[in-house]
């Protein structure tokens, strides 16, 4: 009786590259061989056809993501064609991304933060026209935009028992970039609001009075937004507050002096060095929610 081919011999034989021997005039003789031998081919095939599926490039991020930000599902046959190793118009596409999920944002904040921001913008611009003496309606004023700058910020913080946090985790994008498109709209927003307000202000002119709030509103709710992200909420609130009460009583308008004005006064004023350390504290939050993501997808 003839023994039959291994295993081994049948995994080689089946190779398109194999070599010849005494293996095809026994398989000519053995159904059971034969069978052996289409089951090692069938496998080869079929690890072959994935080799050939991981050598094509998958679609790129934006590929993907762009179409379902737009409102229109990516078709499977999209998904599958495979994207050229060069793409003249990826930064194009990735700005396009970006303004597509800083809209989505937008859309869930809550209705009411707008109405009631922009109210309290013109509120305190006409209450700080009727107060002019003394420079008092530009303090009133700009400790009104600096306080709704910092509540602004800290509703971008979304805290943990806020259902749209997880939102955060589930888009398929990192869950920085979405923190960071929710933060551009709340701060744009209340930016520009505060801008146009200022010119309703009546006193020293337009940009005295925009320089007033700028720089502290920047620092005090960039110093609150990392905080709560980094910490918890509370923490991040306590510390916007506590630096727009110090802007207020201390400031560079502010009734009183400390032995700490000539730190205090360039601190809170707005200069490069306080719009550059505000953004040092945004970028610290970015980093703190990619890690606090981090941690939470090992979890």
């Amino acid at each position: 009786m003839t023994e039959h081919i291994t295993d081994d011999v049948l995994a080689q034989l089946a190779r398109p590259d194999r070599d010849g021997g005494s293996g095809p005039e026994h398989l000519a003789v053995c159904t059971d061989c034969r069978t052996r031998m289409a089951a090692w081919q069938n496998i080869g095939s079929a690890v072959r056809a994935e080799a050939d599926e991981l050598a094509v490039a998958p679609p790129s991020f934006d590929a993907l993501l762009a179409p379902a930000l737009a409102g229109a599902a990516p078709s499977r046959s999209a998904a599958a064609v495979a994207v050229p190793a060069e793409r003249p118009h990826g930064r194009g596409m990735s700005w396009r991304t970006a303004w597509q999920l800083t809209l989505r944002q937008a859309a869930l904040m809550p209705r009411v933060w707008a109405p009631l921001s922009a109210a309290g913008f013109v509120g305190a611009a006409l209450t700080a026209s009727a107060r002019v003496q003394d420079g008092f309606g530009v303090r009133l004023f700009g400790g009104v935009v600096v306080l709704l700058v910092i509540l602004g910020a800290l509703m971008a913080a979304s805290p943990r028992r806020d259902p749209r946090r997880e939102l955060l985790f589930t888009l398929p994008v990192p869950p920085a970039a979405v923190f960071l498109a929710r933060l551009t709209v709340v701060l744009f927003a209340d930016v520009a609001m505060a801008m146009i307000c200022s010119a309703l202000v009546d006193g020293p002119g337009w940009w005295p009075v925009v320089t007033s709030w700028l720089g502290e509103s920047l620092l005090a709710a960039s110093l609150a937004l990392a905080l709560a992200v980094r910490f918890a909420p509370v923490t991040g609130a306590a510390a916007g507050a506590a630096l727009w009460l110090l802007g207020v009583a201390a400031g560079p308008r502010g009734p009183f002096s400390t032995p700490a004005d000539a730190f205090l006064k360039p601190l809170l004023s707005t200069t490069p060095w306080t719009l550059l350390l505000a953004f040092a504290l945004l970028g610290w939050a970015a980093g703190a929610m990619r890690r606090h993501a981090a941690a939470a997808s090992a979890a």
